[in-house]
């Protein structure tokens, strides 16, 4: 089995709430890819973690390690979110889980209504597609799976 791919804690959240849209091309296809492959097998491995990724390494907005979107020190914001995510899903920095298994967690955990109090700094969280991504974790698909955003 491959090793599970890290993943930001609160990328997943990103993930469900991704539209091709991002910081730049080079970014947009980091998030394609992963959100693909994971729509494309939803076993394959996530670990959770609170510092950057893969898919922040494709972002124009990584210097020196760290997210520097709002400035020189949003990295501490960054992590904020993504240890918020990891507190509401139960799990430490490290927990590894199938994408699979990480959806039904955050389905069970987080609500969209959640997301204004996680995703303080977001400049994507007024669009709505994270919250309403979110939110159809809980509701049935019509083949009565209740993930229904592992499908779309």
């Amino acid at each position: 089995m491959d090793a599970p791919r890290p993943l930001r804690a609160h990328m997943a959240l990103c993930l469900l709430g991704f539209r091709g849209s991002g910081y730049s091309p080079t970014f947009v296809e980091a998030m394609q890819a992963v959100q693909d492959a994971f729509q494309a097998d939803p076993s394959l491995g996530v670990r959770l973690v609170d510092e950057p990724d893969g898919i922040c390494g494709a972002c124009p907005n990584l210097a020196d390690g760290g997210c520097t979107l709002g400035g020189s020190e949003h990295e501490i914001h960054m992590r904020d979110h993504d240890r918020e995510v990891l507190r509401r899903l139960g799990v430490e920095p490290g927990a590894q889980m199938t994408w699979s298994a990480l959806l039904t967690r955050i389905g069970e955990r987080i609500r969209g209504s959640d997301l204004p109090a996680i995703c303080t700094t977001c400049p994507w969280l007024p669009l709505g597609v994270c919250r309403q991504s979110v939110d159809a974790l809980r509701e049935p698909s019509p083949d009565g799976d209740p993930r229904a955003a592992e499908a779309e």
